[in-house]
């Protein structure tokens, strides 16, 4: 039987679907992770691994993977993942890009609504004062409606967040590495426009790319400096595509109107700047904390597995310039 080893904690009533196929090991509720020490031990005698809460799956531990033929990541994003080690040694890496899409961009449209309504900041003020109070004219928040959302990355998830934002009564510009067709553009309803076009028309830049090396600070001061001074930026994909640094420097100068990020350039940490500015609305990288979407990706990191070591080619294979192993 393949041996498939979990670095940390999955309810049984996903995992009983699975062990015809698989002989699992995992820690136990309370123990929630295996250290990465564990992990070297026990790695060398196993088929199949699936990685959870962000585990780092690099060249030194690959390099232990004898018999290693698949790696299951719990999340669309593999930056966690030595993909080229991997790939270079046969091993296929599979993630769950359908599973973390619509709750993702759920929380991208709540950043938006909290951050461009001033949610979080009326929270703090009524909870302090604890009196209802306003001005007859003032310039806070931002109306959507007929507002254009610029979004930076127009996959499953930027695609998701357009069609909620039109919802909202918003116009939607992207910006992908690889321009839609016009059809796709016209069902849409999507205007293109190049990085720095976006950048200048759009009232709310919601960025949703994936972290590679490309995209390491494409959001930093020369970026924000070609956004308009009363746009938000909203950061819902990894946190090193933005520069934290520039972008305190950009809202200290007033460049754009306020923020709104899941995400942090260096993850568990977040930014002490960014955490005392009151025109920035902050939570914990929270994208798919939901529990159905996380009973969902583990189904879908598991059902790719499951294909693979049955002789079948899944949708989520990550690295598919690689041929079905027997």
């Amino acid at each position: 039987m393949n041996k498939l080893l979990i670095t940390g904690w999955v309810p049984e009533t996903i995992l009983k679907d699975y062990r015809e196929l698989f002989s699992i090991t995992l820690p136990d509720q309370d123990k929630k992770n295996f250290s990465v020490e564990e992990v070297k031990e026990m790695l060398p005698e196993y088929d199949a691994l699936f990685t959870l809460s962000s585990f780092s799956f690099r060249k030194e531990l690959i390099d232990l993977a004898k018999n290693l033929k698949a790696v299951a990541n719990f999340g669309v994003g593999y930056d966690n993942i030595d993909l080229s080690c991997c790939t270079e040694k046969g091993i296929f890496v599979v993630n769950t890009p359908s599973s973390v899409t619509e709750p993702t961009a759920e929380l991208t449209i709540a950043l938006i609504l909290a951050i461009t309504k001033g949610i979080v900041m009326y929270d703090k003020e009524l909870r302090s004062t604890r009196l209802c109070h306003g001005e007859a004219f003032f310039d806070r928040d931002l109306l959507l409606t007929g507002k254009t959302i610029g979004i930076i990355g127009y996959g499953r998830i930027g695609q998701a967040v357009g069609r909620k934002a039109q919802g909202l009564g918003m116009k939607v510009m992207y910006y992908n590495r690889h321009r839609k067709s016009p059809e796709e553009e016209q069902r849409l309803h999507a205007v293109y426009g190049t990085f720095d076009q976006v950048l200048e028309n759009a009232d709310v830049i919601s960025c949703h790319v994936p972290y590679t090396k490309e995209n390491h600070h494409m959001f930093n001061l020369e970026a924000f400096k070609k956004m308009k001074p009363t746009a938000y930026f909203i950061n819902a994909a990894r946190g090193p595509v933005m520069c934290e640094t520039d972008l305190a420097a950009a809202l200290k100068e007033k460049l754009i109107r306020g923020a709104a990020t899941d995400v942090f350039e260096y993850e568990p940490k977040v930014s002490q700047e960014l955490a005392e500015m009151e025109n920035v609305v902050i939570t914990p990288h929270i994208g798919s904390n939901v529990l159905e979407s996380r009973l969902s990706m583990a189904r879908e990191a598991l059902d790719g597995l499951s294909a693979l070591f049955k002789g079948e080619y899944p949708e989520n294979v990550v690295n598919k310039e690689l041929p079905l192993f027997k």
